[in-house]
């Protein structure tokens, strides 16, 4: 894990807060008063869960967006809002995967050295068979 102290914004305003690279979350999470201060949030479709470090189970409901700027590369993040965060906001390994964002433990920083800004989407494609008949060696 690493912590930054990073400037993010939305659509509402910005601000500087501090943000735990953790690889241990999977999505990234951003407390409620920090949120509705930078950011619109909406809640998605169906609520989803998440288990916090301590075992306890809790329920995601809230998301909005935020860029984050990291050393002067700035990155749009999707985050689920919770209060019982030990930071202002975790940065969640898919998030990470998505800008191919690594953590160096020797240097206790963030390896940015494959930093890439357009992130890959996985989609899927629909291919259609027409059957085909083969000559066949007699």
């Amino acid at each position: 894990m690493v912590k930054k102290r990073l400037h993010v914004r939305g659509d509402r305003g910005e601000r500087v807060v501090d943000v735990l690279f953790d690889t241990g979350a999977t999505r990234s999470l951003i407390k409620r008063e920090v949120a509705a201060s930078v950011s619109s949030t909406r809640k998605i479709i169906a609520p989803t869960y998440a288990t916090l470090a301590d075992g306890r189970r809790v329920t995601l409901e809230t998301v909005c967006e935020v860029l984050v700027d990291i050393d002067d590369r700035e990155v749009w993040v999707e985050a689920f809002l919770l209060d019982e965060l030990p930071v202002e906001m975790i940065f969640g390994v898919l998030d990470m995967e998505a800008y191919m964002i690594k953590i160096d433990p020797a240097r206790k920083d963030l390896d940015l050295s494959e930093f890439r800004t357009d992130f890959l989407a996985l989609t899927t494609i629909s291919v259609s068979y027409t059957h085909l008949t083969l000559p066949t060696n007699r």
